[in-house]
């Protein structure tokens, strides 16, 4: 609907009007009046409409002066002149003015009726061509803060794109919070999460938080960058997180998580804020009565701790991906027998040592696509075990069972069996589906289909997890340089190599292993 007003000096005019024809049939809706162009002026500087029809001569102010002071001020609205006089001057000026038509008193209605008709198409297609370019600018204003927060994007791009969008990269701080849609019956899951990601009204959080960037990712997390003017800011940031989390929660009566990456300074390091945000997710495991989960708070308390209390992690990795039960079960029994013996080690330092090792055997569960029993369950298990023996069974019953599940997949072909292995030993070498379909005797498409249907996964995304595991553990146990590591898990070309580590690790290459480096140095 567009908005109409109407000028002219003879009150009857305007009541003829407004009675002439049904505005609404042409999508029309008339909002006001005024007896002079001086009244018409005032009330439009300040409310603009889309339609002026308006008479020329008038007291204190002419049509025709109206229309020009009006053009300074509102670009977009259209004129329609009624006049009783046939004066080519009047017409000329109309023209060189831009209006839609000049129409003499008494008005032609069916001229009348397509000058309208033919304004309101004009004002349709303006309309498109506005939406359509907020639309793409949209598009783009998103696709810039996605690369920016991940350390995707270039400098100087950046500062072009940002500049363009009028995207304000000026403040001191920056902080970025994850939010995340958590069903509480894990049982029904991805449909509960689908009915409840229709109910929740992202517009709500950008009302909220104006002063955030807003940058939702594909699985409907959301990201919200804030710009600080100094770190004390964060509490205040905090509180009202807490109030919109609460009120939104009851509104659609399901569990938000909220995860608080550090605060960086300047918006170059705002990328650490969302990669330090993404790695203490898995709290929420273990934490789901906390409003939210702080990085810094967690970093806090494993740097306050001594060193003595602080076991490795990713030696049980490699045991579970090597298939050693043995091995957990022999050095769990070593490390849980150290932390006991420990001077200054306390029961909740045990508790949290397996809190971290299973939120890693969950994060390696996820990644490898391994469906067991919910995770969620792992933890439930450690806050009611009261005694070292029964958490070190729970433990390696948690290994055992990931360890099985590798040895025996369920409902997998001998073929597929076969491809696996092939893969494991091979990852190293130029590998595609058109080869192993030759290794093997089969049609590539078909190898594809059974591939993605027995192991839900497609066969690059499976193969790209492998290198990336493997590479995972080079960063940590070897010196190697970058390019090294490329070449030895497969890829020849380091620029895709780091594209494809970020992609399913979050961080860079670089980055991962100078996390380790750090947590080894404060350990």
């Amino acid at each position: 609907m567009y908005n109409v007003f109407l000028v002219d000096d003879e009150p009857f005019i305007i009541e003829g009007l407004e009675a002439i024809l049904e505005w609404n049939d042409y999508g029309l809706e008339i909002v006001g009046s005024a007896n002079n162009g001086e009244e018409a002026w005032q009330y439009l500087k300040d409310h603009p409409c889309d339609i002026v029809v308006t008479d020329i001569t008038m007291p204190k102010m002419t049509g025709l002066q109206l229309i020009e002071k009006l053009k300074d001020t509102h670009s977009h609205m259209r004129y329609i002149i009624l006049s009783g006089y046939n004066e080519f001057s009047y017409v000329r000026e109309g023209i060189k003015l831009g209006v839609e038509n000049y129409l003499l008193k008494p008005i032609n209605l069916d001229e009348f009726k397509t000058t309208l008709e033919t304004t309101v198409q004009k004002l349709d297609q303006t309309r498109a061509r506005q939406q359509a370019e907020l639309h793409n600018r949209d598009i783009l204003r998103d696709n810039i803060l996605y690369r920016w927060i991940r350390d995707q994007i270039h400098t100087e791009e950046l500062l072009q794109r940002t500049e363009l969008l009028d995207i304000d990269l000026n403040h001191p701080y920056y902080m970025v919070c994850l939010i995340r849609l958590e069903t509480l019956d894990k049982r029904n899951q991805v449909q509960q999460r689908h009915d409840q990601l229709d109910k929740l009204d992202w517009t709500w959080l950008n009302k909220e938080f104006e002063e955030a960037y807003c940058v939702r990712e594909w699985d409907g997390e959301i990201a919200l960058v804030f710009g600080l003017t100094k770190e004390a800011d964060k509490q205040a940031v905090l509180e009202r997180l807490d109030t919109w989390k609460r009120k939104m929660e009851e509104r659609i009566s399901a569990y938000l998580q909220i995860t608080i990456g550090s605060i960086q300074s300047g918006y170059l390091n705002a990328s650490a804020s969302y990669s330090h945000a993404k790695q203490v997710q898995p709290y929420h495991l273990v934490s789901m009565e906390e409003p939210w989960i702080d990085y810094e708070e967690i970093n806090k308390y494993h740097s306050s701790r001594p060193s003595a209390v602080r076991l490795e992690i990713e030696p049980y990795l490699k045991l579970l991906v090597d298939r050693d039960k043995a091995g957990v079960a022999e050095r769990l029994s070593e490390d849980l027998e150290r932390l006991r013996e420990t001077d200054g080690a306390e029961p909740q330092d045990i508790r949290n040592f397996i809190v971290e090792l299973l939120i890693r055997w969950s994060e390696l569960v996820k990644d490898e696509e391994i469906h067991l029993e919910e995770e969620t369950n792992w933890f439930d298990a450690i806050y009611k075990v009261h005694s070292i023996e029964t958490l070190k069974e729970h433990v390696i019953s948690i290994a055992s069972g990931i360890i099985d599940h590798y040895d025996e997949p369920e409902q997998r072909s001998p073929v597929i069996k076969q491809v696996l292995t092939h893969i494991e030993q091979n990852y190293r070498e130029e590998m595609s589906l058109k080869t192993l379909a030759q290794v093997f005797h089969m049609s590539p498409v078909y190898l594809g289909q059974l591939f993605q249907k027995e192991v839900q996964s497609t066969f690059s995304d499976y193969l790209n997890k492998t290198r990336i595991r493997a590479a995972k553990q080079l960063l940590i146990e070897t010196p190697y340089r970058m390019t090294e590591i490329s070449e030895q898990v497969g890829y020849w070309d380091k620029s895709y190599f780091y594209k494809q580590f970020k992609k399913y690790v979050g961080i860079s290459p670089k980055e991962y292993r100078e996390l380790h480096q750090k947590q080894l140095s404060e350990g």
